[in-house]
């Protein structure tokens, strides 16, 4: 029975590594063909894009009309939100504000934020061009919408412009004067260089009451950028007490057989809105309003470049504030702190109010907030993250240490106890009681703790889970090498296999084979406690179980995996080397029953 469990767990086992195997094969195949969509897109927004100077200035145009713009096409199709397709609008002005580390260009139609050039963030690896936010877009950041109409459609006239500051007036239907400021700071630390303060006054021009009803803002479009984002492209919000989080993929609905949602086009809810976020794997936009908002409005967005598979998708969202009412000749002014740039919890996290948790560390988001600024001190003194990964996996395992050498001195003697063990259940075959009575016993005698052998592991998995939800997204790793790895937030792929039987195009990473080695010794040089051979066979094949899995994590988890895996293997040999050897106490009863068992035997072989 034994070696026929055996056969079926290694067969299942087999099968499942081929799922798991051809699963991430198509979500690699799937992330090219996106990445090469999005380079498509780019290439074509950027035909349609302003002529700029050598100094990065945009050619004057020749003519400037204050009203009367094209509205941009394409703005909804199928349901869905799309890009702004034809973006070449008659009379369009540039302005560009910028520090060490931002650009900001801002466009007069709707006097909003076209998008956000981050200096010091390659577009792809190895590229010199800067990544541009909000450059494939629904509309540009801090598009203002009444039920007077979209402010993008509407040339704004520039009022006044400085190196640090731009002022916008325009007029919607004849009512509503609109004007926006917005200022940016030469200051490179915390937030301040990627955030942009803007002012909104809005002034009835009628001769009666003008309800506004509520005006809606904004906060940027997250393009998609690879496999991963239907987890990782999300709007979130906070409304003071909780924060709330919408994937990418709950607007394409599906799900498994009796839990499938239906696809929705957009999603709104009222609510107070404290602050609202647009993020992908690296970048984020925050809103902050001045006065809590009143809801929001989140759909998903149709980019060109689809695959046939799978839509390219994005998704974008604007912040409801509070209806207003404006009498006879009256304004009313509204502030908004806009934080776009790279998802760095450090410059994030002085932002005061909370904006920290769009992060999603997950649920132990603290030991995720710890190990991230534990990284990143290592990382300044070594200047590499590959070795600020490895010198954070010996100080985890280090400040472990003294609970796993008890637990590993445990195991040992639990393992030297297996023998009276199955002699308990060979003497009282039929009587539970006594068994357990026997074992207790026996436990107490040679003072072992059958639990501690669990407890180094029980304590690694939320630090595990920590690293897993901290890794796969922080900024810091985006396009770091280290030895082959081009990638750390990526799986480390050296080649590719093309069609291998049933798997297709086969990624070939390496540390995944190096972490299944590391571990597969560890597991079979580790003493085994359990007298129950069927459990002690699934941990010699625990490694294969979870290899599937871990072949497709970022190779930075891979690698504090890895080096996890030698520091416990060298742990081993040290308690080898040095451990205490002992003799097992038996229980009185257990002795005298082995004895007379012993006994028996004697006798049966003179006879």
């Amino acid at each position: 029975m034994d070696k026929k469990n055996t056969i079926i767990g290694v067969s299942l086992l087999i099968a499942g590594t081929v799922l798991m195997f051809k699963n991430g094969q198509e979500a690699q195949k799937q992330r090219l063909l996106e990445e090469q969509a999005a380079r498509e897109a780019a290439e074509a927004a950027a035909q349609s894009a302003p002529a700029l100077n050598e100094d990065g200035t945009p050619v004057e145009p020749t003519a400037a009309p204050i009203n009367g713009a094209p509205a941009p096409t394409a703005i909804v199709a199928n349901g869905h939100a799309q890009i702004e397709v034809n973006d070449e609008k008659s009379g369009e002005e540039i302005a560009v504000l910028e520090n060490g580390l931002a650009e900001f260009r801002f466009t007069n139609y709707g006097g909003a934020l076209r998008e956000i050039v981050l200096k010091d963030q390659p577009k792809t690896l190895d590229s010199d061009e800067p990544y541009i936010m909000n450059h494939l877009r629904y509309a540009p950041a801090l598009n203002l919408t009444t039920y007077l109409g979209d402010a993008r459609s509407i040339a704004f006239e520039t009022i006044s412009s400085s190196s640090d500051s731009v002022t916008y007036r325009g007029v919607l239907n004849d009512q509503l004067e609109v004007i926006r400021t917005y200022r940016i700071s030469q200051e490179l630390t915390g937030p301040s260089p990627y955030t942009v303060s803007h002012e909104l006054t809005v002034r009835n021009l009628t001769d009666g009451l003008l309800p506004l009803g509520e005006l809606l803002i904004n906060i940027g479009t997250a393009a998609p950028s690879g496999s991963q984002d239907r987890f990782l492209q999300t709007f979130g919000y906070s409304n003071g007490e909780d924060v709330e989080f919408t994937e990418q993929s709950d607007f394409m609905g599906g799900g498994f057989p009796g839990f499938r949602k239906d696809p929705k086009d957009l999603e709104q809810v009222s609510d107070r809105i404290v602050w609202a976020s647009i993020k992908n794997q690296f970048f984020i936009t925050l809103l902050t309003p001045g006065e809590p908002g009143a809801g929001y409005v989140a759909r998903p967005v149709d980019f060109p470049g689809s695959t046939d598979s799978e839509p390219k998708t994005g998704i974008t969202a604007d912040v409801k504030l509070e209806a207003i009412n404006l009498p006879v000749g009256a304004s009313v002014t509204k502030t908004f702190d806009f934080y776009a740039g790279p998802k760095e919890h450090g410059r994030i996290a002085k932002l005061k109010q909370g904006q920290e948790q769009a992060m999603q560390f997950g649920f132990f988001g603290f030991i995720s907030k710890i190990l991230l600024q534990i990284m990143n001190w290592l990382h300044g003194m070594v200047g590499n993250w590959g070795i600020a990964i490895i010198l954070l996996t010996l100080i985890v395992r280090g400040s472990l240490l003294p609970i796993t050498l008890m637990s590993m001195k445990s195991m040992k003697k639990m393992s030297k106890i297996s023998e009276p063990m199955k002699a308990v259940k060979e003497k009282f075959p039929d009587d539970t009681q006594k068994q357990q009575q026997m074992m207790m016993e026996l436990y107490k005698l040679n003072k072992v703790n059958p639990v501690a052998g669990c407890l180094p592991m029980l304590m690694q998995i939320p630090i595990f889970f920590a690293l897993f939800y901290m890794l796969r997204s922080a900024a810091e790793l985006r396009f770091a090498d280290f030895l082959w790895i081009a990638d750390l937030s990526k799986p480390d792929t050296v080649a590719t296999i093309p069609n291998m039987p049933f798997l297709g195009d086969f990624a070939v990473n390496l540390l995944p084979f190096v972490w299944l080695v590391s571990l597969a010794y560890q597991m079979w040089t580790m003493p085994t406690p359990s007298v129950d051979n069927a459990q002690a066979k699934m941990m010699k094949f625990m490694p294969f179980i979870f290899f599937p899995f871990t072949y497709t994590f970022s190779s930075g988890l891979v690698l504090y995996w890895t080096v996890s895996n030698v520091f416990t293997i060298g742990q081993q040999w040290l308690v080898k080397r040095g451990g205490e050897e002992f003799d097992v106490i038996l229980p009185p009863a257990l002795k005298k029953a082995m004895d007379g068992g012993d006994d028996k035997k004697k006798r049966r072989k003179k006879k």
